[in-house]
């Protein structure tokens, strides 16, 4: 029987929190120096029990996830968080260079990646715009919400009622939506969609897109006869805009409260 680990330690509180899951420990010790450099609070798990468990107790703001885990893999890590309400942002790094690899880490809930082996400037270029990605969605949120019939979209709680039931959306899910519900009515391209979520321009990005707008989809319009919001305009890219069910007579029109 393995011999059980000690407790995880708390967060500490500071202007953002980072979880790093991975049993490579110059990993976790580069993680921790660059926290320490920028003034973020820390903690770190060597597996993914131990990394839920902390997740879990604690939502980071930002979770680091190696794919690769002694006791259990990081798509099951992430799948596991998700299924658990868990909101944090999630960036996984992965030594492996199959692209599927990374695109089924996207499709239960990862919104980033990372290869190894990675350029120390590249990580902490990639942990501060996933930051600032996260406090520029509380900082613009307010106390603003756009509802549209069945579908409640909450800035300032950064939260989605569908029905009156709230759903579990990750990071870059509530921004695709919030992009596309802010634009209702007008078409977004994917580069725009991409630009304007990512806040980069990255190639392998198509691929992340198709994977959490399929999630997010399947998310807001559980029943192919129910209501739909995203839409996909041919060579253009997609428009939110309500469209009732076969048997739904709501109206049309969305209305956006402040």
């Amino acid at each position: 029987m393995p011999e059980l680990e000690p407790a995880p330690p708390t967060i500490p509180a500071s202007s953002a929190s980072l979880l790093v899951i991975d049993d490579d420990p110059a990993m976790l010790q580069l993680v921790q120096l660059i926290a320490a450099e920028n003034g973020y609070g820390v903690a770190t798990a060597g597996s993914g029990a131990l990394g839920l468990r902390l997740a879990i107790e604690e939502e980071p703001d930002l979770i680091i996830l190696d794919l690769v885990l002694p006791d259990m893999n990081g798509v099951e890590v992430c799948r596991r968080l998700r299924a658990a309400g868990v909101r944090s942002t999630v960036m996984m790094v992965s030594c492996l260079h199959e692209s599927e690899d990374v695109v089924i880490g996207l499709e239960v809930g990862a919104d980033d990646y990372l290869r190894k082996p990675f350029e120390v400037r590249e990580l902490v270029a990639r942990i501060n715009a996933r930051l600032r990605r996260a406090r520029f969605l509380r900082q613009t949120a307010s106390d603003n919400r756009l509802s549209f019939p069945g579908l409640i979209i909450d800035l300032g709680r950064h939260e989605v009622r569908r029905d009156e039931r709230t759903l579990a959306l990750t990071p870059t899910e509530f921004g695709i939506l919030t992009t596309l519900a802010r634009n209702a009515g007008r078409v977004v391209s994917r580069p725009q969609l991409i630009a304007d979520v990512w806040r980069r321009r990255d190639p392998f990005q198509v691929h992340s897109l198709d994977a959490h707008l399929y999630r997010l989809r399947r998310k807001i319009q559980p029943r192919a006869d129910g209501p739909h919001y995203i839409h996909v305009v041919i060579g253009a890219g997609y428009r939110f805009e309500y469209q009732p069910g076969r048997s739904a007579t709501l109206p049309v029109h969305p209305t956006r409260f402040s």
